[in-house]
């Protein structure tokens, strides 16, 4: 019998692009599993995580404009280093760690733990951005440059039937929203490549690296 694995996809939403110099506002996470449903690899949403986080510093009007989180949003909320106790006992000790360009997640994670010490999740951390350049490297946008941005890929899944999420272009940039857009895409992906038995506990990390999964850690 296939034992299936945990994942935790997660999303970070920030002040800004420098992990050294802007700060977390937003964290995100889906806890979720697959499941062999009609023959077919689905994924198991299993729990939701989300926290605003309070930053030392205003929010610049170009955050805002791209995940819509103001300084009014933020004021009242926990600073991070509550936010990043309760995300790592979300994420336990078991689940593999999923982002889409995870060097930027996992950076701002390592500056955060670093700057408020306590317990780093050791959990393996792959990267779906590289995966989906793996599996799908002729993947253009209508101006026919490569296109790996997760909507874009939501919606291409979506109009295939290949997801079943409904895509809502309003809620995109906030961290559970894309969370669960990685979660589907993520499964979509691999199901392109894996069989059944490559799902297992036992073989998925194998079977991921096959396809340049980018294999990091945030304690290392």
């Amino acid at each position: 019998m296939t034992m299936f694995p945990k994942f935790i996809a997660f999303d970070l939403e920030t002040t800004g692009l420098s992990k050294d110099k802007d700060e977390i506002i937003e964290i995100g996470a889906c806890k979720f599993t697959v499941e062999l449903r009609n023959g077919r690899i689905e994924p198991k949403l299993l729990g939701e995580f989300e926290t605003f986080v309070k930053p030392n510093m205003l929010i610049p009007e170009e955050a805002t404009r791209v995940n819509h989180i103001t300084d009014k949003m933020v004021e009242n909320a926990p600073p991070l280093s509550e936010c990043l106790q309760k995300f790592s006992a979300f994420c336990g000790q078991s689940s593999i760690l999923l982002a889409h360009n995870a060097d930027f997640d996992t950076g701002f994670l390592r500056v955060g733990y670093k700057k408020n010490p306590q317990y780093i999740p050791g959990n393996p951390v792959v990267d779906s951005l590289r995966i989906s350049k793996c599996i799908l490297p002729e993947l253009k946008g209508p101006d026919g440059k490569s296109n790996h941005k997760l909507g874009f890929m939501a919606d291409m899944f979506k109009k295939r039937k290949e997801i079943s999420m409904e895509i809502d272009a309003e809620k995109m940039h906030r961290a559970v929203y894309d969370c669960e857009m990685l979660m589907e895409v993520f499964v979509a992906l691999l199901r392109r490549r894996l069989k059944e038995k490559d799902w297992d506990m036992s073989n998925i990390m194998a079977a991921m690296t096959k396809y340049n999964c980018g294999t990091q850690f945030i304690n290392k």
